[in-house]
């Protein structure tokens, strides 16, 4: 099967969530009234925020075909790599899901913050293709002989489960945030942005300082995976990856909230927070597998060398 599809299928979603985003953002979610047709076409007038809406659609329409040759690729490559191809199924399944989800929203107009549960869902199916990705390059760097296993980067497991763990708890209840409106109610104030979750200004900020401390567990479990991966001299560009990257989602936030949730900023938040959270599966794929698949594979085959020769 190989890993290059699994990792385009992986930029399609990330692509995907900041569309996602951009719909949320400019309120066009139910620019198309009906599902699985747009306004009763199956190709709409382009006009307004239909555009947005129906680019969405098409986008996860075009996911869902790479999906389906992911299945088929890794159903006839099982026997190499079994576990991508029990995953690919399970993407199927995820998939399934983000779409039933998106009609019943559409179809039901639920309240506002509902459709973070298509958000989360969408989320589980970007690090089921990380994680497709890193198992089968693992599988391409054993076959040439560039895959070493190492008791330190096992010993990193717990602490790199821990940190993805809490970055998808931040990021659900982000999205959650972002699609209620809370963090409006709790940014600009007013009344107009209330719902039938975000019932008064009180709601808004639980959720908000609960964001905060969720955020504060999400540096301390990266802060404690850097460090030990710096010691264990292991998965040092990874950890860095994912030590910069809560950085900038940081400053991001803060923007975020100093733009007065400018769309922008919003887009530049989401984004942020989608490449940490695969960055930290990545890292805890490697750690499970207790391989460095992104170091340079010629230092691995020069180590064997120079074992080889002390031996």
């Amino acid at each position: 099967m190989g890993y290059r599809l699994p990792f385009v299928t992986s930029v399609a979603i990330f692509l995907l969530l900041i569309a996602g985003a951009l719909v949320v953002g400019l309120d066009a979610g139910l620019a198309c009234s009906d599902w699985p047709l747009c306004n009763g076409h199956i190709i709409p007038p382009m006009e307004g925020k239909i555009i947005i809406e129906y680019t969405h659609r098409m986008l996860s329409t075009t996911i869902g075909f790479i999906v389906l040759a992911n299945v088929y690729m890794a159903w006839r490559h099982r026997k190499e790599s079994p576990k991508a191809a029990k995953l690919t199924f399970v993407s199927l399944i995820l998939l399934g899901v983000v779409a039933v989800l998106g009609g019943v929203n559409v179809l039901h107009k639920l309240p506002r913050g509902f459709t973070a549960m298509d958000t989360s869902a969408a989320m589980l199916l970007f690090a089921t293709y990380v994680t497709i990705t890193g198992i089968n390059l693992a599988q391409h760097r054993r076959e040439n002989g560039q895959f070493e296993e190492n008791r330190n980067v096992l010993a990193l497991r717990k602490r790199a489960m821990w940190a993805t763990g809490a970055i998808y708890l931040q990021i659900v209840l982000g999205a959650f945030i972002k699609h209620s409106h809370a963090g409006k109610v709790w940014v600009l104030g007013g009344d107009e942005w209330l719902s039938e979750l975000i019932t008064s200004q009180t709601v808004a900020e639980v959720l908000m300082y609960l964001h905060f401390v969720i955020s504060v567990v999400v540096a301390g479990a990266i802060i404690s995976l850097f460090f030990h991966s710096m010691q264990k001299k292991v998965l040092k560009f990874e950890a860095s990856m994912v030590a910069g990257l809560l950085v900038l989602e940081i400053v991001a936030g803060f923007a975020d909230i100093s733009a007065n949730l400018a769309l922008w900023a919003s887009i530049m938040h989401t984004s942020l927070s989608s490449l940490l959270f695969a960055f930290s599966v990545f890292m805890t794929v490697e750690t499970r597998l207790g391989g460095e698949l992104l170091r340079s594979g010629s230092l691995v085959s020069q180590r064997h060398h120079s074992t080889g020769n002390l031996g």
